[in-house]
């Protein structure tokens, strides 16, 4: 109250003038937080002002790739057959085992691919394949190399790297490092460098006779067994080599439901047998089947078995039809020509089969690579198995195969080539129309119509 009293004291003794402006600021003080500054009202734009024109800002995300709408979606092949071969040891000499192989002898297997045009695909592409993320060629092959022996580096990666084929090293841990003619650290990146990827063969490479008498000796004795060989071995290449390993190779092919399981728990994607068999989309990634070529074989039955697609033998057949090498006259003329390029991305495809007798209607089946089975027709007359196709093809290269049977031959014959598609022709623009020279319209004659009219008159 003090405080007050002298406030108004002070007050009183001032003059009535400046107590009023006094009082007049204390108002304003109090009352101008409330009150807003009046705008003044925005100029009206000028009608004839040309805009300023400001930079965009480029956004930081890139432009979205355009959509081709004649293209469809990612399709994958499920009739697709994929040949896995299997490798052991490579010498200079003669094959004295069964696991060793000539290096010329290797050398000619894969001229042999080459001159078939079966392409040979990476163990990533065919792992992405069954994942349903990528297509792959149908037929291909894929190249495996088991135990880790030294020659792979000295020998079969020269080879390889001439051809420039991928391929996969199926090595067991006790077997790294460990001199001699087994594999160092060094050489398994330099592999890897020149196109090879990495798998596992276990810790010890155990056969079935070893694994069989831990499980006698108890249930828990063996599954440790198990676990380690299949485990172990996992870690310890992905350890050597910072990568993970998804790839299994069953030592000696032997497997069981108990080596399927184990595999799983490891986080295999898929596993390989011995047993001689093309895998499919079907088959389990369990159970996948190998041809190990044997090097002491003078027939190369199993090489000619993996490489022998869709009922033909080692390609004669298709070569007789076609023409094979020399002057041999083809027996059949196909659409697109063998190794012909084409503009069009739905070309015609056809088999002209007019030197044939005894054709099966019923019997004639059209595949093709990426599509699978398609509803090809046969004309009887012109003795012409054809197909148009109605969706635009998307890879660059184009395999085909048809097969039928003739009543005079005890086996169904196969025609098998391949074309090209140039891409880049499909998205250069057309070209322009060309229009003819106009005529001047006073001499231009007038419609029938217009003429009878004027002849009237």
């Amino acid at each position: 109250m003090g405080g007050q009293r002298c406030e108004v004291v002070s007050v009183s003794i001032m003059k009535p003038g400046f107590l009023h402006l006094l009082l007049v600021v204390g108002l304003c003080s109090a009352g101008c937080g409330k009150l807003k500054k009046k705008e003044p009202p925005p100029p009206k734009p000028d009608p004839l002002a040309v805009p300023e024109i400001v930079d965009e800002v480029a956004s930081s995300a890139p432009a979205p790739a355009p959509i081709d709408p004649a293209v469809p979606a990612l399709t994958i092949n499920k009739s697709a057959q994929v040949s896995v071969l299997g490798y052991h040891n490579f010498i200079t000499g003669k094959s004295k085992e069964q696991m060793q192989i000539n290096i010329d002898h290797f050398r000619s297997h894969m001229q042999a691919l080459k001159d078939a045009k079966l392409p040979v695909i990476p163990m990533k592409d065919f792992l992405a394949w069954r994942r349903g993320e990528k297509d792959i060629p149908d037929p291909s092959i894929v190249i495996t190399i088991d135990d880790g022996w030294k020659a792979t580096h000295t020998l079969a990666l020269p080879v390889l790297k001439e051809f420039g084929y991928p391929f996969i090293i199926f090595c067991y841990k006790n077997f790294v490092n460990l001199g001699g003619k087994s594999l160092t650290t060094a050489e398994i990146k330099e592999l890897m460098a020149g196109g090879g990827e990495i798998g596992c063969h276990s810790v010890s490479h155990p056969y079935k006779s070893k694994i069989n008498s831990m499980f006698l000796k108890s249930q828990d004795t063996g599954e440790k067994f198990l676990s380690k060989e299949m485990k172990d071995s996992k870690q310890f290449l992905e350890d050597l080599l910072g990568l993970k390993v998804t790839t299994y190779a069953y030592p000696g092919g032997y497997f069981s439901p108990r080596e399927e399981e184990v595999g799983r728990e490891a986080g295999y994607e898929a596993m390989f047998t011995v047993a001689p068999a093309k895998v499919t989309w079907d088959t389990p990634v369990t159970a996948l089947g190998r041809y190990i070529i044997l090097g002491n074989d003078p027939e190369d039955r199993y090489f000619k078995l993996a490489v022998s697609f869709r009922g033909t033998a080692d390609g004669a057949m298709v070569k007789q039809l076609l023409g094979g090498e020399g002057n041999d006259e083809p027996l059949v003329v196909t659409t697109p020509l063998p190794n012909a390029i084409v503009s069009s991305r739905r070309p015609l495809i056809e088999v002209d089969v007019a030197k044939l007798e005894g054709i099966d209607p019923a019997s004639i089946v059209m595949k093709i690579a990426g599509f699978g089975p398609v509803p090809a027709a046969f004309d009887a007359a012109g003795k012409v198995i054809r197909y148009q196709l109605n969706e635009s093809l998307r890879a660059k290269d184009c395999h085909v195969f048809v097969t039928f049977r003739r009543n005079s031959e005890p086996k169904p014959d196969m025609v098998s080539w391949r074309f090209s598609i140039d891409i880049d022709s499909h998205y250069l623009p057309e070209p322009p129309v060309k229009l003819e020279k106009a005529q001047p319209i006073e001499e231009m004659e007038p419609p029938e119509e217009e003429q009878a009219v004027t002849e009237d008159r």
